[in-house]
Order: C-alpha cells, then structure tokens, then sequence
C-alpha cells in the first residue's frame, strides 16, 4: 500500500508542477507584457496544489506501513525506467528545440514537445504498472495535433496548449489526491 501512496503522490507532484510549467508557458504565450502580473496565477495554483501534496505525504509517513523489501526492489527498478524515459524526453526535446528555432519556426515548439511529453507518458504507463498514464499522453498528444490543425493562428498555438496541457495535467493531479485519499 506505501508504494502505492507514494507512487499516486509522487505522479501528482509532477501534475503539479509539469501543469504550473505549461500554465505559466501559456500565460506567457498570450503575449501580454503589460500584464505581468498574470503569471502570478500558474504559480499560486502550482505552488497550493504542492502544499497539499506535502501535507498528504507527512500524513502518508505518519500512518503507512514501512515499504516491503519487494516493494523496494520494485521501485528501483520502476525508478530506473522513470529515469531512462525522462532522460530520452530530455533529448527529444533539446533536439526540437534547436531544430524549431534553427529553422526560424519557434511556433511548432509547442505542440512538439506536447507530443513528445505525450509520449512519455505512454511509454511509462506499462512498465510503471500504471495504465491511467495513457489517459494524459493521448490527451496531450489529440490536444497538439488538433490545435496545429484547427488553430489558425499559429501565434496561439502556445497559448491553448501550454493552458490546455495545464488543465490536463492538474486534472490528473486531481485523480492522484483521490487515489492517494482513498488509500489511506
């Protein structure tokens, strides 16, 4: 059950952030220098949902029982895959962007690395043991896709995927705090 809770608070400690990133990237996106202050919106959201992810995980410490030795070999090696696929999403996005700038097109950036995160997390799903994952990479991946094709302004491309992706990203954050919850 601990390798459970830490798992589903784990994964929505990254929805957390990861959302607070590309809410931020789409605020950014709208191009609105004379508001500033916008900004200040993804980060009080990322920076509550982190607090009570904390607050969740003192509670798991207090009241869970200690991880068993196969729970531990097994987050090793789930660890290690984590870090293998983050490291080739990494590459695959410092590739795009140099590719994207290089040919003077940054808007594509976004929806490329929507893609790619998209990917990670369907390449998670399996060997995490965690099917749900495939719910927001194929949601960040329609998501893309159908903004470069239904968005005609490629100038807003940013903007509804760095918002879209957010709200993604947080809802999944959302079904993490349940799983956790209902675990304890």
């Amino acid at each position: 059950m601990k390798r459970r809770l830490t798992q589903a608070l784990g994964g929505a400690l990254i929805f957390a952030i990861v959302g607070g990133a590309w809410s931020a990237y789409g605020v950014y996106a709208l191009g609105r220098s004379d508001l500033p202050w916008l900004l200040f919106g993804p980060i009080v959201v990322a920076l509550i949902l982190i607090t009570l992810v904390a607050r969740l995980q003192r509670r798991v410490e207090r009241t869970a029982e200690p991880w068993k030795p196969a729970e531990l070999e097994q987050g090793k090696k789930e660890g290690r895959i984590f870090a293998a696929v983050n490291v080739v999403q990494g590459i695959a996005i410092f590739i795009a962007v140099q590719v994207w700038y290089n040919l003077q097109r940054p808007e594509y950036l976004a929806p490329t690395i929507g893609i790619i995160v998209g990917l990670h997390f369907l390449a998670l799903a399996g060997p995490m043991r965690m099917p749900s994952q495939r719910i927001p990479g194929a949601l960040m991946i329609v998501l893309a896709v159908a903004t470069m094709a239904a968005v005609p302004s490629r100038t807003q491309w940013g903007v509804v995927i760095g918002l879209g992706n957010a709200l993604i990203l947080w809802g999944c954050y959302a079904l993490r705090l349940r799983e956790a919850y209902a675990l304890l």
